[in-house]
Parts: structure tokens; C-alpha cells; sequence
């Protein structure tokens, strides 16, 4: 069961980060980076979103001097298999009008905090951007909430250098998924605990 809402949580965070994506008013932060690297490359969204966090969970695993958990790399191959099937295949509308868009904006926000909600509630494994999170924390003896912002100001920085989409729809994302997410994992884990007690 832990495995199948893991998996499910993955799509609708995939699901979520595209649905953004088409509002066209900006962008999750680390989305901004990754837009941004796509358009330097000849590689998808998708893509830079596996190899960024490839590249995450192998820096903390070096420095934890730890394995990867195979949530971890899950995490990494699903999100960005979804997200490019998704954009693809043209799953999402595209809108005209500022109303539409920012309600496609909102409802995109909203499956990412549920979706992160689910799969970090099932305990399968840590995403790469959580890991490194956990780990920043931990070596610099400093909160998870500025480890956590200190991670997001760096990639929105780096991609808005590289030409990623900063827009309003940046901002709000921020300050939406954290209780949406909060929220989501709190019934999940809530849920799940029933079932396994």
C-alpha cells in the first residue's frame, strides 16, 4: 500500500509542476531552474529534472557517505517520467485569459503540495531535494525550514540567472505548497498509520 501511494503521490506532484508550468505566470522555484537548463540544452524539462536530482542525491549520499534509499531514485525517475509524459502529450490546457490561468496556477500549486504530501507520508524514500535538505541542516546545525530556504533561494537564483520563467506564480507557489504539502502529509501519514497499526 506505502508503495502504491508513494507512486501515486509522485504522479500527482508530476501532475501538479506541469499543470504550473502551462499557467504560464511563473513557476516553482526549482522548476525555474530547470526550465532554465532546458532551454540552454537540447534536453526536456523532464530530464533536468532526473539528472538535478541525480545529482542531489549522489552529493548527499557522498557526504552522508550513505546509499541512496530506492524511494530516493524512484523519486528522481518517476517525477520526470510523468512530468514529460504529461507535457507531451499535451494532458494539460493552455489558457488565454488571466482568470483561467491563474486558476490553473492555483489548482497546479495544490497538486504539488498533495502530491508531496503523499509520497513523503508513505516513508519509501526521501526526494533529493528533502535529503539535501536534511543533510544542510544537519552539518550547519541550523533549522529545516532555513535549510529548506536557503536550498529554494539558490535554485530560483541560478535559474532566473540562466533565463528560467520568474514570475508572480513563483511567489505564490511558495507560499502555498509548505501548508498545502503540511496538510497532505498529515492525513496520508494519518491514514497509513491506521492501516499498518
Amino acid at each position: 500500500m506505502r508503495i502504491i501511494v508513494f507512486i501515486i503521490g509522485i504522479f500527482i506532484l508530476a501532475l501538479g509542476a506541469a499543470t504550473v508550468i502551462r499557467a504560464s505566470l511563473g513557476v516553482a522555484t526549482w522548476d525555474v531552474l530547470h526550465i532554465g537548463l532546458a532551454n540552454l540544452t537540447n534536453l526536456s524539462i523532464g530530464r533536468w529534472v532526473q539528472i538535478v536530482g541525480i545529482i542531489m542525491v549522489l552529493m548527499t549520499s557522498f557526504f552522508e557517505k550513505k546509499v541512496p534509499a530506492i524511494g530516493s531514485v524512484l523519486n528522481i525517475l518517476l517525477v520526470g517520467f510523468f512530468l514529460n509524459g504529461i507535457l507531451t502529450l499535451e494532458l494539460i490546457p493552455s489558457f488565454t485569459g488571466i482568470i483561467s490561468k491563474s486558476a490553473l496556477l492555483v489548482l497546479g500549486i495544490v497538486f504539488m503540495g498533495i502530491g508531496s504530501g503523499m509520497y513523503v507520508a508513505s516513508k519509501v524514500g526521501a526526494g533529493p531535494r528533502d535529503g539535501m535538505t536534511l543533510f544542510i541542516a544537519k552539518r550547519f546545525s541550523i533549522s529545516i525550514r532555513l535549510s529548506r530556504t536557503l536550498l529554494e533561494i539558490t535554485a530560483l537564483t541560478i535559474g532566473w540567472l540562466i533565463g528560467g520563467p520568474v514570475a508572480l506564480g513563483t511567489f505564490i507557489s511558495v507560499l502555498l505548497i509548505g501548508p498545502v504539502m503540511q496538510t497532505s502529509l498529515k492525513y496520508w501519514t494519518r491514514q497509513l498509520d491506521k492501516l499498518y497499526c
